[in-house]
């Protein structure tokens, strides 16, 4: 097994324990505070600061995932077997004139500017999203987004 493939794998690992955390805590919040609310009818469902203590133990899953993806994008890794069927199929509708434009266009190393420009916008979205957790914002907009959906759903 190659070091690429252990990392893809690694990565996809981690994610899906993500994916996996999250959906239980939100679970886990919901029926604690159904279980408040059944107690006492006043009771939100979701407070804030139940919403922040529930994300803030997937931090370390979070950070991981995030790691993961930095490194992988500053090192250029992925897989390969994601762009072979649109590539097929792209070769499939296109001409000849635009396949040639394409093969020059990666000659020219357009793909190798682009994962660059990837890397930078990533990174931006990081340093954007530590300086919203820094400024308690995370906290507003997450309870904001529970109300919402909340209302919308009619749960609370």
């Amino acid at each position: 097994m190659t070091k690429r493939k252990a990392y893809l794998i690694l990565q996809t690992i981690v994610c899906i324990l993500l994916a996996v955390y999250l959906s239980l805590s939100a679970i886990a919040l919901y029926r604690e505070g159904s279980a408040r609310k059944a107690a006492d009818p006043r009771e939100k469902i979701y407070t804030r600061e139940i919403a922040a203590e529930k994300m803030a133990s997937a931090a370390p899953l979070l950070l991981a995932s995030l790691g993961l993806f930095l490194v992988g994008a500053v090192l250029g890794i992925k897989d390969e077997k994601d762009d072979t069927a649109v590539k097929a199929r792209k070769s499939e509708k296109d001409s000849a004139h635009s396949r040639s434009v394409l093969a020059s266009q990666e000659e020219q190393g357009v793909p190798q500017k682009q994962g660059k420009l990837q890397a930078v916008l990533a990174v931006a979205g990081v340093i954007l999203i530590i300086a919203g957790v820094c400024n308690h914002s995370a906290r507003d907009v997450l309870y904001k987004a529970i109300t919402i959906c909340s209302e919308c759903i009619g749960l609370g």
